[in-house]
């Protein structure tokens, strides 16, 4: 993904877009206020003095098991007094990236090396460029062994750093460097695990995301091989080649199969997304897929209600964008926990999601995901209602066109909320339709409505008729057997009669979102996103792949009440205890968690 995701300050917020064309009179949710920093708080840890001067070091050659090489910026600890290399050795922090040369020099006072090495094939890095592939998993083993064995003033330990691209790469590398390695941690920030079900793709869609692939060429060097590259995939995703669908180009570069290695390595990670992030369903699901494989359980099943958790696999998502939020104070004490063995704390938490609640404006933690195991159920009903009752059968029309045209949407909204609620983790649709043609696109939102009316975007999801067939190993279920997540195969089309009635099952991305009394929440159905949120970077369902163009326009579609429906994770309102939080000198303004410590026993939202 692009270093220009990272200037982005929210990369979904086009999805309130979406929103005021489908609600009269909608607004976006309220961001939380920054704040000015206070001294970091006391506690448990604290960083301590930075003891030490920078000293920046270019061009330094990395050399590959095959011949190539590698180039690599490397930040030294310097001592103050002279200016010259510290004496000793330091654990190495290392960033494997094609976007730039650039290192963070915040860790180096703190007794670090950081190391930036350019992935193959970009910037002046020979080889050729190959979007994480094997041979790039391969190089990141290689240059881990190079920063413990081979790099200057390192004593042999090395932790992974990095954001998006970068946080994959350590993913990969985590996961083949086997047991016993130098690697001894990992913090993979704003990390996409599913291009095929958020950030190019979401569920057959091409996203407002993907144009940047046909311009990602100059993101990394404009490297000719990083050229035929991306024009060859944007080719083969636009034509319905297999890179449009789960087929083998995407199925080795989808990260969270990989969970169990990693965990099997003996790899603490720090994961780090936010609910505006574009990788916010695979960053969380990965939490998921972590915390089962280190109590031998199913990588992507859900969690059990009753499963025990570990502090060495932990998240935080806070109410910022791709690339946003990230705090280095944090980050030191996770890597003094790991790579010093500084007696910090932060590991030994029975609560080791840390989640911003929005619209509350406040942090909490979290243990298990998904966090309800009951689902609430609102069934579509005449004159746009939605009730938790079925309704008598019938149907409404909605027809293949932009939002704003008559027959382009259709609403149903529950009655107010009348003490409010908690809404906490992902969200399905179950919509049964026909179509008069072979397939269909329906893009559901959820929307927090006030008692005047106006309307704020919660959340949304899509689903492509032809790719809808669900991995029921891969679905998740509530304890009633309600499907909660529906996660698609994708490995092929399989069409639609027309005319006939056929389930739908749409995933909405996960939220933690304060519903406030009186408030009610309101089901959108459209069937294309308005031409204006899709002239910028975006997750939302913009374009079509030449087999859905070949059979998606021109449908009209009937969606049956009765059988329709939308599943809830609702909790009591401010069921969650606040944790403790504060803005520090180095989250650039945003608050951040504080509080590692266990929720109450039997509270309410452990259940």
């Amino acid at each position: 993904m692009a270093t220009s995701w990272h200037r982005r300050v929210w990369s979904v917020v086009l999805a309130g877009v979406l929103a005021a064309v489908l609600l009269a009179g909608g607004q976006a949710p309220a961001r939380a206020d920054r704040q000015a920093p206070t001294p970091w708080p006391g506690g448990r840890w604290e960083p301590g003095p930075a003891r030490y001067g920078t000293t920046v070091v270019s061009d330094v050659p990395v050399r590959m098991d095959d011949g190539v090489t590698l180039t690599a910026t490397v930040a030294y600890p310097t001592d103050p007094a002279t200016g010259r290399r510290a004496s000793g050795r330091f654990p190495v922090i290392l960033q494997q990236t094609p976007y730039t040369d650039a290192v963070n020099p915040f860790f180096v006072p703190y007794g670090y090396i950081f190391a930036t090495v350019r992935s193959r094939g970009a910037g002046t890095s020979g080889g050729e460029f190959g979007y994480v592939s094997a041979r790039d998993h391969r190089d990141g083993v290689r240059t881990v062994y190079w920063a413990a064995r081979e790099l200057d003033g390192s004593n042999g330990v090395v932790g992974g750093y990095g954001c998006s691209y970068a946080g994959e790469t350590q993913l990969y590398t985590a996961a083949g460097i086997g047991r016993g390695s130098p690697l001894k941690t990992i913090i993979p920030t704003c990390t996409a695990q599913d291009y095929l079900r958020e950030t190019f793709l979401v569920d057959g869609i091409l996203t407002g995301d993907f144009p940047f692939l046909k311009r990602a060429a100059a993101s990394v060097g404009d490297t000719p091989s990083a050229k035929s590259f991306f024009a060859d995939l944007v080719t083969e995703v636009e034509s319905g080649g297999d890179a449009a669908y789960n087929r083998d180009f995407w199925r080795s570069r989808q990260p969270i199969t990989f969970a169990q290695d990693i965990v099997d390595n003996d790899i603490p990670a720090l994961l780090w997304s936010g609910w505006d992030d574009v990788v916010i369903r695979g960053a969380t699901e990965f939490y998921t897929a972590l915390q089962n494989a280190y109590h031998d359980r199913p990588v992507q099943a859900a969690m059990d209600p009753g499963q025990p958790v570990t502090g060495r696999y932990q998240i935080i998502v806070g109410p910022w964008g791709h690339g946003q939020g990230l705090d280095n104070t944090i980050m030191l004490e996770w890597y003094d926990t790991w790579l010093k063995h500084a007696n910090t704390g932060i590991d030994r938490t029975s609560t080791p999601m840390h989640l911003y609640e929005l619209r509350a404006d406040r942090w909490v933690n979290a243990a298990r995901y998904p966090i309800v195991t009951d689902y609430t159920t609102y069934y579509l009903h005449a004159n746009g209602a939605l009730k938790p009752s079925r309704s008598a059968e019938g149907g409404d029309p909605i027809a293949w066109a932009a939002p704003d045209t008559a027959g382009g949407t259709l609403t149903y909204s529950t009655p107010p909320l009348a003490d409010g609620a908690t809404l906490a983790g992902p969200v399905s649709a179950a919509v049964y339709a026909s179509s008069s043609n072979t397939n269909l696109v329906l893009i559901a939102t959820l929307s927090d409505v006030a008692p005047d009316g106006t309307a704020a975007p919660i959340t949304f999801g899509a689903v492509l008729g032809s790719q809808r067939a669900l991995d029921p190993r891969k679905t998740w279920r509530d304890r009633d057997g309600t499907i909660i997540r529906p996660y698609t195969r994708q490995t092929g089309d399989s069409y639609l009669t027309p005319g006939e009635v056929t389930r739908f099952d749409i995933a909405l991305h996960p939220r933690l979102w304060a519903v406030r009394p009186g408030h009610s929440v309101r089901l959108t159905l459209t069937t294309q996103t308005p031409a204006a949120a899709c002239a910028g970077a975006n997750v939302l369902p913009c374009a079509l792949t030449a087999p859905a163009q070949a059979t998606v326009p021109g449908g009209v579609y009937q969606v049956r009440r009765g059988s329709s429906s939308v599943s809830l994770p609702l909790l009591p309102a401010g069921c969650f205890r606040t944790a403790a939080s504060a803005v520090t000198p180095t989250s650039g303004g945003f608050s951040q968690p504080m509080d590692w410590a266990a929720e109450r026993p039997g509270h309410p939202c452990q259940r």
